[in-house]
């Protein structure tokens, strides 16, 4: 995933009302304030090291105003890991240390600065939260002047169903797929409508270890449809992906998969699966999300579930679609 997950999930928590539910999460707590309240903060913050000028990189740093006089109230910031980082407590350390520090020489009033980590890794996170359980401490009777520091972890995968269920942005659907992986089954869509459909069915795909064809992705973001989990489900569910597969559901490039295990190379066979794979869900997903539009349309959206539970039912489903098309 790397690097290109963590732009995805930067984009996403640039979005006010993403990054409040964010703060809401880290904090334990509701904010009583606009999400026009949270501008964006540079995120590379210039440290000066031995007078040369580096730069530490944030994911997201937002700069809370009063949207009636514009005064400064604080500066929120996350950090996005999808594994758990050992050195986390002394990372975000910095990252505050910096803003202050930045602040200060460019004379700006300190404002408190609030920070935290979202968690999206499929096992619980269990590095250290606190400088002071890293440390040493001598036994000299002085360790009260010993400075600790705390940070704050959303396990995303691990909050409790109704936290996830009671969450109005795009982050609820990534608890929703990370809850289920963490707990090892299969992932039952969250309902409901996908507010940033690049970004949230991307970064879903990439902890699925699913890949999205950019064109498809590209037609349902510029749809005049609503956007919702159920007509983009398809790209999230490797489990229901690999079970169409198995069953002959995906009608994509089934040679390249044949080709692969013929030729008897291991490296054969994952590219042949990776490329049957792909070119097969490219073009289901389009046939499922016709489909499903029109069972909406149809106000008949209570039947989606059953219209792809196998192979027998969508063909069926799909004839009746195909037929009432052309009365």
């Amino acid at each position: 995933m790397g690097k290109e997950k963590d732009i995805l999930e930067r984009h996403l928590l640039e979005n006010p009302e993403e990054h409040k539910e964010a703060m809401e999460l880290i904090t334990g707590r509701r904010w009583d304030i606009d999400p026009a309240s949270f501008r964006h903060y540079p995120v590379h913050i210039p440290r000066d090291m031995g007078g040369t000028l580096s730069f530490l990189e944030q994911d997201s740093a937002m700069l809370v105003v009063d949207l009636t006089t514009e005064e400064e109230l604080a500066i929120t910031c996350t950090e996005n890991q999808t594994i758990m980082d050992p050195i986390m407590v002394e990372r975000l350390l910095a990252h505050i240390a910096n803003q202050y520090l930045t602040r200060a020489r460019d004379g700006k009033i300190p404002v408190p600065i609030i920070a935290g980590v979202l968690y999206y890794g499929d096992k619980p996170w269990t590095a250290p939260v606190s400088l002071r359980e890293k440390l040493k401490i001598p036994k000299t009777g002085d360790s009260d002047f010993i400075l600790d520091f705390r940070i704050h972890v959303v396990d995303l995968g691990a909050l409790p169903d109704e936290t996830i269920e009671s969450m109005t942005t795009d982050l609820k659907y990534f608890a929703g797929l990370l809850k289920a992986k963490q707990e090892g089954r299969q992932y039952t869509v969250n309902r409901g409508e996908i507010h940033h459909p690049v970004w949230t069915i991307k970064g879903l795909a990439h902890l699925s270890g699913m890949e999205i064809d950019d064109e498809e992705l590209l037609k349902i973001s510029e749809s005049k449809e609503e956007c919702t989990m159920e007509l983009a489900y398809t790209f999230l569910s490797k489990e229901q992906a690999d079970a169409a597969l198995q069953q002959g559901f995906l009608q994509g490039e089934a040679s390249g998969i044949r080709k692969g295990f013929q030729e008897g190379e291991a490296s054969g066979i994952q590219k042949g699966e990776k490329q049957g794979f792909r070119k097969g869900a490219e073009m289901t997903m389009s046939r499922v999300r016709e489909l499903l539009s029109w069972l909406k349309k149809s106000s008949r959206e209570s039947e989606a579930d059953r219209a792809l539970s196998s192979e027998q039912q969508f063909e069926q489903y799909w004839n009746e679609m195909q037929n009432s098309l052309k009365n």
